[in-house]
């Protein structure tokens, strides 16, 4: 799963040095991942639409958020509500 997910963030517009810099946390991504119901990192561009892949992409937008350098605490912060990390704040 870690080397799908390297690919989900190259096909996101990362590039290869950014990839690099977050590869020792993949695994914990994973780990991560998985304990939140995730089991397939969907495809770039989205090939089909379901519930789990929309779950998959906003988990891991919400992971490529919080490893950005120039972070968005409001952004992040409803992403957070979006994909119910924690129990939703207005």
């Amino acid at each position: 799963m870690v080397e799908e997910i390297a690919r989900y963030l190259r096909r996101s517009g990362w590039v290869q040095q950014s990839v690099e810099r977050v590869m020792p946390d993949l695994p914990r991504w994973e780990r991560h991942l998985r304990s939140r119901g995730v089991t397939v990192i969907p495809h770039l561009p989205s090939r089909s639409w379901s519930p789990a892949n929309s779950r998959a992409h906003n988990e891991l937008i919400l992971l490529m958020m919080q490893a950005h350098r120039e972070r968005d605490g409001s952004r992040e912060h409803a992403h957070r509500n979006l994909t119910m990390v924690r129990p939703y704040k207005p």
